[in-house]
């Protein structure tokens, strides 16, 4: 861990359900974390750690691969979106301290949606799957029965990609914002597409495997997961390569790809690993901040950061567990102290000199009287 900065500390852990966990997202509010793998979805109060009502198991939609938190328009809450290995899409909104299931749809071509990306300004959902299908839809609602349809914009296949995530290009502020996809064939394909059409606009090859993405439009960054190496820093203004933050393999012939996150306000970058080790870089330098034990030789695909009353927070979830049950893992940043220590002590010089000044005082005065 890099010198002068305080730790995470493990604060919290959940056995979440049984089947491996694929992935973790965190709502945009930090309230509520959701879970997705063999066993569907899943949704957690952050503050206690407890499971919320949810929906009816999904049963046949199969395991859950992806998940994302939108604010969507006339909602007062996050809206959770899953995407599943048997080609569902569906969300489910807030109500109280319960979900609801407002949408339920199985695309037509039979593949896992592996990506989900949301634009709030049109409310536009576009989706991804792994035989190379992208599909846009205009998600509305009813405004007398409150009924929520999809609309379906687009349906292309670009092929040999092998399509991992996708998302609405945020720096596009055109009536029908772009489309970002990324492949991990092709040597790490990322096409940009019309949002209107699912036209090609531009490609380009990052010269590495893809296994998730990330971007921070704010700071011009993207992060993939490169699982032969490990997470990728790019420049999108100039789509140059900044550096590799690389994790070691121990299983070197059974590479998956993991999610990687931003935390700490893009500061730090986390990533899984094969061998029960959750990575927490500095994003700058590249430096190992600290290295999350969870559990020794044991997968961790699913991390996820936020931010919870000033403090960083994150999240990971083990592949494997021995005992059938997954586990999710919390750990918040420690609070650094020593400010505080110094304040105090800043405080103790003050009142030493002002009883030092208020004794000279003292016998200056009897003196003068003398």
């Amino acid at each position: 861990m890099a010198s002068g900065c305080p730790p995470y500390i493990r604060c919290n852990s959940v056995q979440s359900h049984p089947g491996n966990i694929l992935v973790l997202a965190v709502s945009e509010d930090s309230k509520i974390l959701a879970s997705g793998g063999y066993e569907g979805t899943r949704v957690w109060s952050i503050k206690t750690m407890t499971q919320l009502k949810r929906p009816s198991a999904e049963g046949s939609r199969g395991a859950t691969v992806s998940l994302l938190w939108v604010r969507q328009m006339d909602e007062p809450h996050d809206v959770l979106y899953s995407g599943t290995q048997n080609r569902y899409f569906f969300a489910w909104r807030q109500v109280d301290e319960t979900f609801e299931e407002t949408l339920a749809i199985q695309i037509v071509h039979p593949s896992e949606i592996t990506g989900l990306g949301f634009d709030t300004t049109k409310n536009r959902l576009c989706i991804c799957s792994h035989n190379d299908i992208v599909q846009s839809w205009t998600i509305l609602k009813d405004p007398l029965t409150g009924k929520w349809t999809a609309q379906n914009i687009f349906s292309h296949r670009y092929p040999n990609l092998s399509l991992q995530a996708i998302m609405f290009a945020a720096f596009d502020n055109t009536k029908d914002r772009d489309i970002m996809v990324f492949g991990l064939h092709n040597n790490g394909s990322i096409y940009t597409l019309r949002g209107k059409t699912g036209e090609i606009a531009s490609e380009w090859s990052v010269g590495a495997n893809i296994g998730d993405a990330t971007v921070n439009w704010r700071e011009g960054i993207l992060c993939l997961d490169d699982p032969a190496a490990g997470p990728t820093l790019f420049c999108l203004t100039d789509q140059t390569k900044a550096r590799v933050f690389e994790i070691p393999h121990e299983r070197k012939y059974e590479m998956r790809p993991r999610q990687v996150s931003f935390a700490e306000s893009s500061l730090a970058i986390i990533s899984g690993s094969d061998h029960g080790v959750v990575y927490v870089f500095e994003t700058r330098m590249g430096d190992v901040l600290q290295e999350l034990q969870v559990c020794i030789s044991q997968w961790v695909q699913a991390v996820a950061a936020a931010e919870i009353d000033g403090a960083p927070v994150i999240f990971a979830a083990l592949m494997h567990a021995d005992d059938g049950w997954e586990e999710i893992f919390m750990w918040k940043r420690a609070q650094d102290n020593s400010i505080g220590w110094n304040k105090v002590g800043a405080f103790v010089k003050v009142l030493v000199v002002l009883g030092c000044l208020a004794f000279i005082c003292q016998n200056l005065e009897g003196y003068v009287k003398a």
